[in-house]
């Protein structure tokens, strides 16, 4: 790899050009396929939105709010 003159740090077109260039050729240490009777490892279950606890949240400030808003506006 070469360095760019501003500094040492590599030049970011040679980088990306010797990388393609590395992929396409290949290195020979790809990884075997995997054999067809192999299952894939599970995904592990995406959390759901907590809809719930965000509806209960945003009721319980309304009514906070509503309070506070009603004491005022009679003082």
């Amino acid at each position: 790899m070469s360095t760019s003159s501003t500094g040492g740090d590599p030049d970011p077109e040679r980088m990306l050009s010797a990388a393609l260039r590395a992929q396409a050729t290949g290195n020979g240490n790809a990884e075997p396929e995997s054999a067809p009777n192999q299952r894939p490892p599970r995904q592990p279950k995406p959390r759901g939105l907590p809809v719930l606890r965000v509806l209960l949240y945003a009721l319980l400030l309304g009514i906070l709010v509503g309070g506070i808003a009603g004491v005022i506006s009679l003082q």
